[in-house]
């Protein structure tokens, strides 16, 4: 199975269309847009048998601190997921040909991996793609997290009925206040108001930078939305949503509440889940993995999710942040 670099954004996109584990992560232009605004090099890995391409692996090669890292995805790219994708027919054999071509496609990228020979490696899969046993044969460290996904199959009411009751309770108090959501592309309400938050926790907005969001939200105007709620008109939350896939839809990025004494967030949570419902999407992805927010988000009632990242670092990544962490505990 051949690898090589593909420069073709038609076919690779084409090909993340059709994949099951194919996000708009995953997308050409907004792969692209990572390595413009980032100190990253975009690597469109491809895995052939024969002329049929059968998979796609994004990864990005940089350096820190004179280190060279690999990653898919990068660090404060706001991608949530990113690693390999497969072509549909692979999914559909049988497990003993299935797995066969996992492993002789890891063999493959664990080779161009080897060339470039980084010290250090990070691969995060897409939900619920579960084979990684090459990653685990290779001696890649698994680091198992799951993320909070809303049912929409399900009726509005069954959705609705399986809210907390202080969170059935908020929206419709709020409904109360004539809220006004607005679609937008302007990022910058958001923006403000989530630096403005993450300020207050004393860390920096892990986010390559605002016209990098700006880019993004420009790019993919059928895929990605901003919502605004204004009461009394001022804006009192700002959230992004996206299409993450044909099935599975976003929340993104933002989601701060300028209004404390008000549950606009769980409101307008409420609102995209109908809006999503009615657009034929089968989930809405919530994310996860922080104590804090996962206790708002949990009120919805969501599934939950796996996904995984896989790391490997040498003697000198090792070393270094070791260092790194020593000087920090002295100062």
């Amino acid at each position: 199975m051949p690898v090589e670099l593909l420069e073709d954004k038609t076919r690779w996109d084409q090909f993340v269309e059709n994949s099951p584990q194919g996000l708009l992560f995953h997308k050409w232009d907004f792969l692209k847009t990572v390595e413009r605004h980032s100190r990253y090099r975009f690597l469109p890995y491809c895995v052939y048998a024969g002329e049929e391409l059968r998979c796609i692996f994004p990864f990005f090669v940089g350096r820190d601190h004179g280190l060279t890292v690999m990653s898919s995805p990068p660090p404060n790219t706001q991608i949530w997921y990113l690693g390999p994708a497969f072509d549909p027919s692979v999914q559909a054999r049988k497990a003993t040909a299935r797995e066969e071509i996992f492993e002789q496609v890891t063999n493959e990228l664990f080779s161009e991996i080897h060339k470039i020979a980084p010290n250090y490696v990070s691969i995060t899969t897409v939900p619920n793609f579960l084979d990684v046993r090459s990653f685990i044969w290779k001696k890649y460290r698994e680091h198992f997290w799951l993320t909070y996904a809303i049912d929409l199959e399900k009726s509005l009411d069954e959705i609705l009925a399986s809210f907390s009751v202080s969170c059935r309770k908020n929206i419709k108090k709020l409904s109360a206040y004539s809220p006004d959501i607005q679609q937008t592309d302007d990022v910058s309400p958001m923006l403000d108001m989530w630096r403005e938050r993450f300020a207050e926790h004393g860390v920096q907005v892990p986010l390559l930078s605002d016209s990098y969001l700006k880019e993004l939200v420009t790019a993919f105007p059928k895929d990605v939305t901003v919502y605004n709620v204004t009461i009394d008109g001022t804006v009192a939350t700002a959230t992004a949503f996206c299409a993450m896939q044909k099935e599975r839809y976003c929340y993104w990025v933002g989601g701060v509440n300028a209004r404390k004494d008000l549950s606009v967030q769980e409101y307008l949570m409420w609102e995209v889940i109908k809006r999503a419902k009615s657009e034929g999407f089968k989930k809405l992805d919530l994310g996860s993995n922080d104590a804090r927010l996962d206790r708002f988000k949990s009120k919805f009632d969501p599934v939950l999710d796996p996904f995984l990242t896989f790391t490997k670092t040498d003697t000198l990544h090792k070393v270094y942040y070791a260092f790194k962490k020593l000087r920090g505990l002295r100062s």
